[in-house]
């Protein structure tokens, strides 16, 4: 496998909706995420992908409600174009998630609850692959295309309303990190 290609943050946008009692609410906001993997390998080669989140904050207020947590993070990653999954993992972070992989997509959930005002930093996510046809690289991004298939969910808690379900898809969905295969 080769050295890992330069790793640069990220910059991603979200959009993202927030609905209770049948009221959206719509807004945005950005983060950052490093990508490491190998600049080239060869096909039927093992290769990691590691994701790390750079600090993001939780808001303090929300359309003038305080902002009390937000709990059930999910951000979802598909199975990196021209790979097979094999497995993934999170590590570090300043709060604790986990991994899983289902329908061909890798979740990070982060069960929090994570207080309103403060920042936080996700754990990073690591997912190995074997590598697919060469002469088409292996690709990472964040999911999500829209509202209904989103690539980060979560659980905002907002005072006096309660619990807001919030979906956010990255626009656009930048490429995270590439990886030729020969």
């Amino acid at each position: 496998m080769a050295a890992p290609a330069s790793a640069t943050p990220v910059s991603v946008n979200w959009s993202c909706q927030g609905t209770i009692f049948g009221i959206s609410q719509t807004s945005s906001m950005s983060t950052s995420v490093t990508g490491t993997a190998p600049g080239s390998t060869t096909s039927g080669s093992a290769v990691a992908i590691t994701l790390t989140p750079g600090a993001s904050s939780v808001p303090s207020s929300a359309s003038g409600f305080t902002v009390t947590n937000i709990s059930n993070l999910k951000m979802t990653f598909p199975t990196p174009a021209n790979s097979t999954l094999v497995s993934a993992t999170a590590s570090g972070g300043s709060v604790a998630g986990t991994v899983s992989t289902s329908g061909g997509n890798v979740v990070l959930t982060v069960p929090g609850p994570i207080a309103g005002g403060t920042s936080f930093t996700p754990p990073a996510v690591t997912i190995n692959v074997t590598a697919g046809t060469p002469g088409t690289p292996i690709t990472s991004k964040y999911a999500g295309t829209s509202y209904s298939n989103p690539g980060m969910t979560m659980t905002t808690k907002v005072a006096i309303v309660g619990n807001v379900a919030t979906a956010c898809y990255p626009s656009p969905s930048p490429t995270l990190t590439t990886t030729t295969v020969s």
